[in-house]
């Protein structure tokens, strides 16, 4: 029997809504290398993809933590091209505002960072962002802390930057979002930096920012978050986004179709953020 060998695709936060719609579609074409921070939930989605023939490693663990990174980095070391699709994360819903920047960005930055040993070219990497990201205020001295959080220090001036930009309630529930939008905008910027430094090595980056997405996470946002609503009701392609709606836009970006496309964010948010922030608005 001659053995064909199949693309690797290491799929984080796999056992939710958007990780699970990328497993399910990535998994008739490449091998998939799972992570979530449960174990129980991914080791029972692991099996239900065997059970439909699929061949998939599971690997639980924590996005923080160094060692589970390499693990996950040598499980697709080999010299052969991979692709990245890294949905972990956690909304304003899940979280206070101090988890919610470690787990989107930091986690993020030392994926990147664990990833880059065992890069070829070929390689595509997908982290998710949100339109979320898109509506923050651009300023210069936040993007520049939000470009280096594995600084000493970060964590405490990032949050007196969100303490100063949320609203005079100061609430928990605002502080987070105000976190979470500049985590994403942080995926933003994560995103053009990688694509810069790794394009030399015929690596590609681009991220997605997805709108209020049919995930439990996204109908959770719907219903804790102020203004979530608004956004599903805001796209005039009129509905909420699905996971297979990230998913398939996530394995064309990671195809040979999409080899020109890097250091870009593409929006799958059914219009939301043109119609919120205005045509032209970045």
């Amino acid at each position: 029997m001659t053995i064909v060998a199949r693309r690797k695709v290491l799929i984080t936060g796999a056992a939710g809504g958007m990780g699970r719609a990328c497993a399910q579609l990535f998994g008739a074409t490449h091998d998939l290398v799972l992570t979530d921070v449960v174990q129980e939930k991914l080791d029972a989605f692991a099996d239900e993809l065997r059970a439909g023939g699929h061949i998939v490693s599971a690997y639980a663990g924590d996005m923080m933590d160094d060692a589970h990174l390499q693990k996950l980095a040598g499980e697709l070391g080999g010299g052969s091209p991979f692709s990245v699709i890294h949905t972990a994360g956690l909304s304003p819903a899940l979280a206070d505002w101090k988890a919610i920047m470690q787990v989107n960005l930091v986690a993020s930055e030392k994926l990147m960072n664990a990833l880059d040993p065992v890069l070829v070219s070929g390689c595509v990497v997908v982290p998710i962002a949100s339109m979320a990201g898109h509506m923050m205020p651009v300023i210069p001295e936040v993007d520049a802390l939000l470009q280096k959080p594995l600084d000493s220090g970060y964590v405490d001036a990032i949050g007196k930057a969100i303490e100063g930009m949320s609203s005079g309630n100061n609430s928990v529930m605002d502080q987070g979002g105000v976190s979470y939008s500049l985590s994403k905008r942080g995926i933003h910027l994560l995103t053009e930096r990688k694509a810069i430094e790794w394009g030399p090595r015929g690596v590609r980056v681009i991220s997605i920012s997805p709108g209020v997405i049919h995930t439990p996470m996204g109908l959770m946002e719907k219903e804790n978050t102020p203004g979530a609503l608004e956004l599903i009701e805001a796209a005039p392609i009129g509905r909420i986004g699905t996971p297979m709606d990230v998913a398939t836009c996530a394995r064309f970006l990671c195809s040979e179709d999409a080899s020109y496309i890097t250091g870009s964010d593409v929006k799958v948010d059914g219009g939301s953020t043109c119609v919120i922030m205005g045509p032209g608005a970045d």
